[in-house]
C-alpha cells in the first residue's frame, strides 16, 4: 500500500492537526478542575453546533452508544414506536429498539428513496407510536432527508421525534430548537473532525417528561445521571480524556469558519462530486440535490464489481472509499466529503477512480471527471 493516505469515507473522517495535537497533550484527571473546565466549554461549544439551548449530553461511545441512551431514556417494556427506514441506519433504529421489548412499527422505504412527511403522519395516527426515530442524514444510500418536515409531522401526530444526525450535524443545516427536535444524536467521527469514541444526545423539555416516566433499565447511559454530573463539569463514569480536548478543539475551529460557511463548503463539495461523477459517465444513486452535502453514492459500470474498486482504490493508491451495505455490496461506492476536506481531496479520489475503471474497460472520459468537480465547485462558492 502507498504510504500517503487519504481517508474519503463518510466516517471516521480526517481529523486536522491541531485536533490530533490537542489530544496527544498529556492526559490530565477527569476530576481535577482544568478537565472540568474543558467539558464545560466542550458542552457550551456542542450546544452553539447543535442550536439548541436544551441540555447537551456527551457519552464516551460511539454513535450507536447515543442511539441506544435514546431508546432505553425515553421507552418502557411493550411501548410502541415508529421507525422510519429507508437504509441501514434506519433499520438500526428498528433493530435496537425491538431488541429492548419496545413494539416496533415500521415505516419502510427502498433504500435510495427520500422519507416523505405525509407517510410519516399517516403511519403515525395508523400504529399510534408515541416516538419515532428518523435518520437525517442516511449514509448508507447518500440521502439527506427533510427532517424538518418530518419532525413537523411526527409532532402533529402526537409522536416525539428522535433524530439520529450522526453524519449531518455540522455538515448540513441542522436546528434543534427551531425544527422542535427533541433528542438529537451524533457522534465524534464525522463532520466533527474528531476521532471516534464520543457521541452526543440533545435532550429537550419534553423528552426529559418522557424519560421521567420510561421504565426500561439503564445505567451506562443513565440521561439523568449524566446529566447532574456534567452540570459541573464531571462525568458519572471515566470520559475518554483526550478525545474531549480533541472534540473541543474541532468545534472551536468549526465555530471560527462559522455553521453557515461550513455548510456552504459541504454543499459545494458535494456538487463538486456529484458532477465530476457524471461527467465520467457513472450513475448517481444518491439524489443529485444540494442538500446530498454528506456522502455521495455511486453505481459502477456493468462488469465492474464494487467491492474490488473499493479494495483497488485502497491497495494502489492509498485511497480508502466506502463500500455498500447490504445487497448493494458488488454495485456501488460511496465517497465521503463531510469535516476537514477541500475540493482536492474530491477530485483525487475521482482521479483514481477514473484510472481504475479504464483499465477494467469502462467507457471513461479521461479527465472530465476533475475538470467538472472543480468548475462546480468554483461556481457553488463563487470563487
Amino acid at each position: 500500500m502507498p504510504g500517503k493516505r487519504y481517508l474519503m469515507a463518510p466516517g471516521p473522517t480526517p481529523v486536522p492537526p491541531e485536533v490530533l495535537a490537542a489530544g496527544a497533550e498529556p492526559v490530565i484527571h477527569h476530576r481535577g478542575p482544568d478537565f472540568r473546565e474543558l467539558m464545560l466549554r466542550c458542552l457550551g461549544r456542542l450546544q452553539e453546533v447543535c442550536r439548541t439551548k436544551s441540555d447537551v449530553l456527551l457519552f464516551t461511545a460511539s454513535g450507536s452508544g447515543a442511539f441506544e441512551s435514546a431508546v432505553v431514556n425515553l421507552l418502557s417494556p411493550g411501548e410502541r414506536v415508529l421507525a422510519v427506514s429507508a437504509g441501514e441506519f434506519g433499520d438500526r433504529w428498528a433493530n435496537l429498539a425491538r431488541a429492548y421489548g419496545a413494539d416496533v412499527q415500521e415505516l419502510r422505504y427502498a433504500w435510495g428513496e427520500t422519507p416523505e412527511p405525509d407517510d410519516v403522519r399517516t403511519r403515525l395516527e395508523e400504529t399510534g407510536a408515541a416516538v419515532a426515530f428518523l435518520v437525517h442524514s442516511e449514509t448508507s444510500t447518500g440521502v439527506v432527508a427533510d427532517v424538518r418536515a418530518l419532525a413537523q409531522a411526527a409532532r402533529d401526530a402526537g409522536a416525539l421525534p428522535v433524530v439520529d444526525a450522526v453524519s449531518s450535524l455540522g455538515a448540513v443545516p441542522l436546528e434543534t430548537d427551531a425544527w422542535g427536535l427533541d433528542v438529537v444524536i451524533s457522534g465524534s467521527q464525522k463532520a466533527l473532525m474528531t476521532p471516534p469514541g464520543l457521541s452526543l444526545a440533545t435532550v429537550s423539555a419534553a423528552a426529559w417528561e418522557r424519560s421521567a416516566r420510561a421504565s426500561l433499565p439503564r445505567f451506562y447511559f443513565d440521561w439523568a445521571k449524566l446529566r447532574d454530573q456534567l452540570a459541573t463539569g464531571s462525568t458519572p463514569f471515566t470520559p475518554a480524556v483526550t478525545l474531549v480536548a480533541s472534540l473541543d478543539r474541532a468545534l472551536a475551529l468549526l465555530l471560527e469558519e462559522g455553521l453557515e460557511a461550513a455548510f456552504a463548503r459541504h454543499a459545494a463539495l458535494g456538487r463538486a462530486c456529484r458532477d465530476g461523477v457524471k461527467a465520467m459517465g457513472l450513475t448517481l444513486f444518491s439524489p443529485d440535490e444540494e442538500r446530498s452535502a454528506v456522502v455521495t453514492a455511486i453505481l459502477t459500470p456493468d462488469g465492474v464489481d464494487a467491492r474490488e474498486l473499493v479494495l483497488e482504490l485502497r491497495e494502489r493508491f492509498g485511497i480508502t472509499v466506502a463500500g455498500a451495505h447490504g445487497d448493494l455490496g458488488a454495485r456501488m461506492f460511496r465517497i465521503g466529503h463531510i469535516g476537514y476536506y477541500d475540493v482536492f481531496d474530491i477530485t483525487t479520489a475521482l482521479a483514481a477512480v477514473e484510472v481504475v475503471l479504464a483499465e477494467r474497460g469502462a467507457d471513461i472520459e479521461r479527465g472530465a471527471a476533475v475538470a467538472s468537480a472543480v468548475e462546480a465547485y468554483r461556481a457553488a462558492l463563487r470563487v
